[in-house]
């Protein structure tokens, strides 16, 4: 015997392995046709307890399990759908031009001064400092913006 378990024996195997065969080849291979084949009579008669669980799990007809294609959802009532339509959101090109500036400044300087970083290593001071306050004018550009007083009215949630 080895660490693992016992070592395989040939001739052993063969013998189960016929044993298995005959048994499957025994079995029924639609549960249709052993229904139909059974004879119509008291089944429980004259057998032991592991015949009887036996036959009662065998010659079962299988069900398929249900999957998540299997459901069908009810169609919505059209009378529900007809409550909210969102307005239509404006066209990109509609807004304030001096804000699309701010955000491209306040945006595009970061990603500017890493590109500079990364490709031109010898790029101009003066320029990087350009890069650097036009991201600076455009962030506080943006701060000053924002509402000086809240709305006490609200409380930010909006349908």
């Amino acid at each position: 015997m080895t660490s693992r378990g016992q070592e395989p024996n040939e001739s052993t195997d063969d013998a189960v392995w016929q044993d298995l065969v005959a048994r499957l080849e025994q079995t029924p291979t639609a549960p249709e046709a052993a229904a139909s084949s059974a004879p119509e009579q008291n089944v429980d008669a004259g057998l032991s307890d592991q015949d009887r669980v036996r036959a009662l799990f065998e010659n079962q007809p299988r069900r398929s399990p249900s999957g998540p294609r299997d459901y069908t959802p009810e169609e919505p009532d059209d009378d529900e759908d007809e409550g909210y339509h969102p307005p239509e959101p404006p066209a990109l090109g509609t807004g304030e031009p001096l804000l699309v500036l701010a955000w491209f400044g306040a945006v595009g300087g970061p990603i500017a001064l890493l590109l500079l970083a990364m490709f031109w290593r010898a790029a101009p001071l003066t320029m990087m400092l350009g890069v650097l306050a036009i991201f600076l004018v455009s962030v506080a550009f943006l701060i000053l913006r924002l509402p000086k007083t809240r709305d006490h009215g609200d409380n930010g949630a909006e349908v």
